[in-house]
Formats: structure tokens, C-alpha cells, sequence
């Protein structure tokens, strides 16, 4: 809003792109704001803490993510109990899906251990059913990263395609 009443950006041409934890934001404003933006562009996100918490590297970030730091803290476990599951699904982008409508480009890492693949592909297949416009490209030899030099070229190069494509 700052940008747009400051002059700097068009609301008519915005678009969200993320990676990481900036993909789950842009995974909510998606879900949650998608008349603002005509596209997004995701690298690596976190779509569904419930899936992740299990196989994730930083189990412990998910009960921060859910509960806040004190609290996270405290109720970290290696075996979340069905509250805890409830909860991490009820603060993540899946749980706003329905309300996703503009394309959304996905850029994942076949060897990432922070994010699931999974995680990305249920949500795709989420997105695709309920007939959003959505492209994937995997990386089968990166991790979370993306930083291997040709991803790197090719994941910049596809997300610059993306936003030429959707911001006409």
C-alpha cells in the first residue's frame, strides 16, 4: 500500500515472489490477497508445516513458526500431538488454497531437506484441481538453496519468463 500511494508501484502490476519463509508469505498473500497481485513466483516454500514438522531438518522452527518463540520453545516435540498438528496446518498457506486465483510459479529443489518436494507437489496439485494456473520446475540436484550456478541462471531466467508472461 505504501508503494503504490508513494508512487513507486503500479496496483494494476504487482506481483509476489518469495523463497523459503518468504515463499509461505507469499504463499498467504496469495491465498489471502490475490485481487492485489497477477502473479507469484516461489522458490523452496513452506506450504504446510503439518507436512513438513516430520521430515524437516529445523522441526523445532515449526513450532515456532505455529506458536510464537516462548511458546514454541516450550511445546517442541519430536512427536507433535494432533493440537500441534492441527495448528500448523490452520497457520499455513494450504489453509487459505480456496482463495488463491492468480498464476503461481514453483521452483523447488528435489534434494532440499528444509522444505519437503512433497510439500510443493501436494499443493500444485491443490492449486491445479481447483483450476489456478500453476508451472513447477525442479532442481533435481539442488538443495534448499537453489544456488547451484545453472539454477541459478535458469530459476531468474523462468522466474523473469513468469513475470513477462502474467504482468501484461
Amino acid at each position: 500500500d505504501a508503494a503504490v500511494a508513494g508512487g513507486f508501484a503500479d496496483p494494476e502490476r504487482a506481483a509476489v515472489i518469495g523463497g523459503s519463509h518468504g515463499g509461505f508469505l507469499t504463499g498467504h498473500l496469495m491465498g489471502q490477497h490475490s485481487e492485489r497481485f497477477r502473479c507469484a513466483g516461489l522458490r523452496n516454500p513452506v506450504l504446510n508445516i503439518a507436512l513438513m514438522v516430520g521430515v524437516t531438518d529445523i522441526p523445532d522452527w515449526c513450532y515456532v513458526e505455529a506458536y510464537g518463540t516462548q511458546e514454541g520453545r516450550k511445546r517442541f516435540s519430536a512427536e507433535p500431538s494432533a493440537e500441534d498438528l492441527a495448528k500448523f496446518r490452520a497457520v499455513s498457506p494450504i489453509a487459505h488454497i480456496a482463495g488463491v486465483r492468480g498464476p503461481m510459479l514453483f521452483l523447488l529443489g528435489a534434494k532440499d531437506r528444509r522444505v519437503p518436494l512433497d510439500d510443493g507437489w501436494r499443493y500444485l496439485e491443490a492449486l491445479r484441481s481447483r483450476g489456478v494456473h500453476a508451472r513447477v520446475l525442479v532442481f533435481p540436484e539442488d538443495t534448499h538453496a537453489l544456488d547451484k550456478p545453472q539454477t541459478e541462471f535458469e530459476q531468474w531466467l523462468n522466474l523473469a519468463w513468469w513475470l513477462k508472461q502474467h504482468m501484461h
